[in-house]
């Protein structure tokens, strides 16, 4: 265990001031090394530090002092954390990075890294460019939180973003620290000036003056910057577009993982801490490493089963295209042939198959099937090793002007199994940039051009396997089911067809076998924390409704050696006619501490089309009686109430 010294104040610019835990090296290794800087809402003594106490331990024995720092009006940090991804993050970010470089324990060289919200902020530091930077490691993270994080593609989330994160957040948020100068004045003010994050979500679901100024220009970092992401991640878009536009060393590393660290993931577990470390000592220390002659990209090749490298600056390199007419139920060689109209009905149930948030990967597609329209190709007739992002060229009629266009790719073996391969979304009223454009045509008389890019993929499809397109008006529960209700036309064939591209290249150049990853050997080993999730769809073929329900538990320590709890529970329930009965129920519960020094947060949510509920209960030795807050928003008028 290494030496910690706990809630070190940093000073920003405005006074506020940021608590720090710092982790060195065993005693003897020197007085001032160089610092790993991470920061985010997630608590470095409740939640984040005790989870990613191994990780931190390996970063030690390296020679680095690790900063862990609770952004402003999070853990033991003072101000208020009423909102996400906000402007002043920048800010702390710089200074928290300057005002470390100052302290006796640094050497000056301060490096970023972190995971999901901690990657966007290590980002922010790389952009902010405070002198003493010298590398970034992001990990699954992004420059922009609109398109990549809250709203991907103009839609605001709900299972990964809504239930499973923003109204966990407000739990974690609420939970009183123990750092001993967070008077409890400011405990009490910052609780009363808690709101869930989703409610300005919903509130602003375009890209308005709201979310100007949270996002940064990756072409701004110049510092060298290891990306790591996954195919499954939800804002594997994000990451690839940030690395295309950095503008200094660069290298970038993407599995066939979900949302997370890439040791804990159940496929293909890359040693990213390693890896890490290995970047750090290139760009500080000025070593030549293990990886120090590794390409610039490192891609899982799904359904090979192998990684490719490479030293190219883009994902969208690509050397054929293919295209296929959507036909009746086909996708065909391009051809003239009699037009035909295929009603796309709207369904709010269809989505589940394509996987969702943090808890569950594709699965049964059976169920979305039989409430798409269905597209298959010709078996291929040799190894197709897709690439970039496929894309739709529709011709639609789409009367309303607020429908949703949803589009997943299968890959169909021989047997029947179907392969999820990628995903595209497009909601007509909110075209790029989001702003709340429209082009359709309301009248309905003339066909309506979209294109739609589908997320970036590196798949290869086998000889004899089939291409499978869906198409539907719903991505349920990733995205709240448009309220509107409404499907589309699709048209097929004629002189203008409906088309999907597919980019693929020949890999064999690329994949280069004297390049190994380092594999993890440590899955959560060491934590001071257990965690466990579990989650079930129900959705019966016979019955109208579907349910979903899921949870996360933990259980453990903080590193104030004081125990603690955390259950999230959530469920999501949709119609399929009827998208404004949607529900999401979240109840959280985060108890730590014992005896007297027992604090407890208990947070319910209920959200709808039309409103967004929130009760909140704290309880501890910080206060004499419990702080109860209730806060209703109706979205319907945009009037938010706080009812307690």
């Amino acid at each position: 265990m290494t030496h910690i010294r706990r809630h070190v104040p940093l000073l920003m610019r405005d006074g506020v001031r940021l608590s720090a835990n710092v982790h060195f090296p065993d005693e003897g290794q020197g007085s001032a090394w160089p610092v790993i800087f991470a920061t985010n809402p997630y608590s470095k003594d409740s939640w984040f530090g005790p989870r990613t106490t191994p990780h931190i331990e390996r970063f030690t024995a390296a020679g680095y002092a690790v900063a862990v720092v609770d952004l402003r009006g999070s853990g033991g940090s003072e101000g208020d954390k009423a909102d996400a991804f906000e402007r002043v993050e920048a800010h702390d970010v710089y200074d928290s990075i300057l005002a470390i470089a100052n302290e006796e324990w640094s050497d000056g060289n301060i490096v970023a890294w972190g995971l999901s919200y901690g990657g966007i902020t290590a980002l922010k530091a790389g952009a902010s460019a405070p002198a003493p930077l010298r590398a970034v490691v992001a990990i699954e993270g992004s420059t922009d939180p609109y398109e990549y994080e809250v709203a991907r593609n103009g839609s605001v989330g709900l299972a990964m973003i809504t239930a499973e994160w923003s109204t966990l957040m407000l739990g974690l948020l609420a939970l009183p620290s123990d750092n001993p100068w967070l008077s409890d004045e400011e405990l009490r003010r910052r609780i009363e000036n808690l709101r869930p994050w989703h409610d300005a979500w919903l509130q602003h679901p375009y890209r308005d003056a709201y979310w100007q100024g949270r996002e940064v220009d990756p072409r701004s970092i110049t510092v060298p910057t290891l990306i790591f992401t996954g195919w499954r991640d939800t804002n594997v878009v994000g990451a690839w577009h940030d690395f295309e536009r950095l503008n200094g060393p660069k290298r970038i590393v993407c599995g066939p993982w979900a949302h997370g660290m890439p040791e804990d993931q159940s496929e293909e577990p890359v040693d990213s801490v390693a890896m890490a470390i290995d970047w750090f000592d290139q760009h500080v220390k000025g070593l030549v490493t293990p990886l120090s002659a590794h390409p610039k990209v490192s891609a899982y090749i799904m359904g090979a089963d192998k990684w490719r490298f490479s030293n190219a600056e883009t994902q969208y390199t690509y050397s054929d295209e293919s295209q296929f007419m959507l036909g009746d139920g086909t996708l065909l060689t391009p051809g003239v042939s009699e037009t035909k109209r295929l009603e796309v009905a709207f369904d709010a149930t269809v989505g589940t198959s394509s996987g969702f948030g943090f808890a569950a990967e594709p699965g049964n597609r059976r169920h979305d099937q039989q409430r798409s329209v269905v597209f298959t190709s010709p078996p291929v007739e040799e190894e197709l090793d897709l690439v970039a992002r496929p894309s739709l060229d529709l011709q639609l009629s789409a009367p309303d002007s607020d429908v949703d266009i949803v589009a997943n790719l299968y890959d169909l073996a021989p047997d029947g199994t179907a392969t999820f391969v990628s995903r595209a979304f497009r909601r007509l009223s909110n075209l790029p940039p989001y702003t709340g454009n429209s082009r359709v045509d309301e009248s309905g008389t003339r066909p309506l051009h979209v294109a739609i890019d589908f997320d970036p993929v590196n798949f290869r499809l086998h000889e004899g396997h089939q291409i499978q397109l869906t198409l539907s008006a719903a991505d349920f529960p990733e995205r709240w089911p448009n309220v509107n209700g409404a499907g589309y036309e699709v048209l097929v064939g004629g002189e203008t067809p409906s088309l999907l591209r597919l980019r693929s290249s020949d890999f064999s150049t690329e994949i280069c076998d004297q390049h190994r990853l380092p594999l993890a050997n440590l899955r959560g080993e060491n934590s001071l924390v257990k965690e466990f999730q579990w989650l079930k769809v129900s959705q019966e073929l016979d019955s109208s409704e579907v349910r979903i329900a899921g949870s996360r538990m933990s259980i453990g320590a903080t590193l104030g050696d004081e125990p603690i709890q955390l259950s999230h529970f959530y469920e999501i329930s949709a119609e399929p006619k009827e998208p404004s009965l949607t529900v999401l129920t979240t109840n959280t519960l985060v108890r730590a501490g014992v005896g007297a020094r027992t604090r407890t947060v208990s947070a319910s949510c209920r959200v709808t089309p039309q409103a967004s509920s929130t009760s909140l209960s704290v309880t501890g030795p910080n206060f004499e009686d419990p702080l109860i807050h209730q806060y209703l928003l109706n979205l319907e008028d945009q009037d938010a109430q706080e009812m307690g």
